[in-house]
């Protein structure tokens, strides 16, 4: 199964942060949540209030999504 996660980001100080889309795999929902709380520069990861969505996706929107970041990763050098 394929996940689409929103995410809480960022260490700019107390009730500041940037909202990050995450594409990620698993068998079910609570086991890409426990992979999405150890991701890096995740807010508070001793608890789950840092994750705003997980949505199920399709394979062809997984790989669209991992693309589309690779190459945004590309043009900011």
């Amino acid at each position: 199964m394929f996940y689409k996660i929103i995410i809480e980001c960022g260490h700019m100080g107390a009730g500041n942060g940037l909202e990050r889309i995450w594409f990620i795999k698993g068998e079910n929902p609570l086991v890409v949540l426990q992979k999405a709380r150890k991701l890096p520069r995740v807010k508070r990861k001793e608890t789950s209030l840092a994750i705003k969505l997980i949505q199920e996706i399709s394979k062809e929107e997984y790989i669209s999504g991992i693309n589309n970041y690779r190459e945004a990763r590309l043009y900011q050098g």
